[in-house]
């Protein structure tokens, strides 16, 4: 019995982009779902999933410092809001699909018949005024177009309000390693993990490890608190992707580079409407410097305002509050159809875990015992 998503250890690049192809918009992750179940399945596992579509294996005895660790299935996209009388579809934002780079792009409506392709109309660029040659149209003012010429025809091919819309899948391997396609936010964390079930496989670890695929952190970055409410981690893990800061529009703002090995979130914090994001426990912080040191890998440090991801609720998710850290995999052009990474990340990714993880249930969580060498207050 061969999984649909072939071997993980083996073919990490081949994991990496069939995981890209799978439509999973958030909220709607049941085919991504299905085949990471399946996956896990062919390897003799038997995986919980839950209600959201969550998946969760559980390795070890059931007794110690549990470990969770967690990484994202779905993806950002559209949902449509309506069908003009024209055939056109209106559309609402589902997560961060940037507007900028919509335009003219190539998309998948789902619906409950078929996968519906669909462009994103732009003016003739002979008949655009010079004033909005330069002008970023919001969501909610762009169309689709499906090639129905009225709104029965569109209903006739299926499309209903609430549909939810992806980048049609894309894939290029580049040169030094490197590889585009849609979704690698975060389908090159889900590979890693992937990957490093199967060394949980091969030596069972000594305390409680949960590895967990989450949903909806494109929509809610919350599904994750469930999970923790039914496995009450002491830790959690976060694998999700880091913004590359290694081209030439965001030199100086940030150090983060293709090939750098994995980061270390030393900050994440959205900045905006959910004021969530993360502040690692620093007993982690040095969990992970220490395990880097150990596999002889560099780890990334970063801290950025504008991210948020799975670990920036899970901390309050039990009466004792969760110790967390957020890990990433450096990819270029994030949220859009052509997101960059390079395999040696994510195959250091896979390292940095099974280098941090066993030794995280020694990591010393209590709070408050600070001794002061130098710089106090005289």
């Amino acid at each position: 019995m061969h999984s649909q998503l072939g071997d993980a250890t083996a073919d990490l690049l081949g994991l990496c982009r069939r995981l890209s192809g799978v439509a999973a918009p958030a909220g709607n992750e049941d085919r991504l779902t299905a085949a990471v179940v399946d996956h896990l399945r062919c390897g003799g596992l038997e995986p919980f999933v839950d209600r959201l579509g969550q998946i969760a294996v559980g390795f070890g005895p059931s007794d110690g410092a549990a470990v969770m660790v967690t990484a994202h299935l779905d993806e950002l996209g559209l949902v449509v809001r309506g069908v003009d009388s024209d055939g056109m579809l209106r559309v609402h934002r589902l997560g961060g699909m940037p507007e900028r780079v919509l335009p003219g792009l190539r998309l998948l409506v789902h619906t409950s018949r078929a996968d519906v392709p669909a462009v994103v109309g732009v003016k003739s660029h002979h008949l655009t005024p010079s004033e909005e040659k330069y002008v970023a149209r919001p969501a909610t003012d762009l169309y689709l177009d499906i090639g129905a010429a009225s709104d029965h025809e569109a209903h006739t091919a299926g499309i209903r309000v609430g549909d939810p819309v992806t980048y049609q899948p894309t894939w290029d391997d580049l040169g030094g390693g490197r590889f585009a396609g849609k979704s690698l936010d975060d389908r090159v964390g889900v590979a890693a993990l992937l990957a490093y079930v199967d060394r949980l496989v091969a030596e069972p670890p000594s305390s409680p490890v949960v590895v967990a695929f989450t949903t909806q952190e494109e929509f809610n970055v919350r599904g994750t608190l469930t999970l923790a409410a039914k496995f009450q981690p002491d830790m959690v893990v976060n694998l999700d992707v880091a913004p590359a800061t290694d081209t030439p529009d965001l030199v100086g703002q940030g150090s983060v580079r293709l090939g750098g090995g994995p980061t270390l979130s030393r900050l994440s914090f959205h900045g905006r409407g959910t004021l969530g994001g993360l502040i690692p426990h620093p007993g982690l912080v040095r969990a992970v410097e220490a395990a880097a040191d150990a596999a002889s890998m560099p780890v990334q440090h970063d801290a950025m305002v504008g991210v948020i991801t799975d670990a920036a609720f899970v901390t309050m998710a039990t009466a004792q509050g969760i110790a967390a850290v957020g890990l990433g995999i450096p990819v270029r052009y994030t949220h859009s159809p052509v997101e960059t990474a390079q395999l040696s990340d994510v195959a250091a990714s896979v390292e940095l875990l099974a280098s941090l993880v066993p030794r995280m249930p020694s990591v010393d969580l209590a709070r408050g015992a600070v001794q002061i060498t130098s710089g106090g207050l005289a």
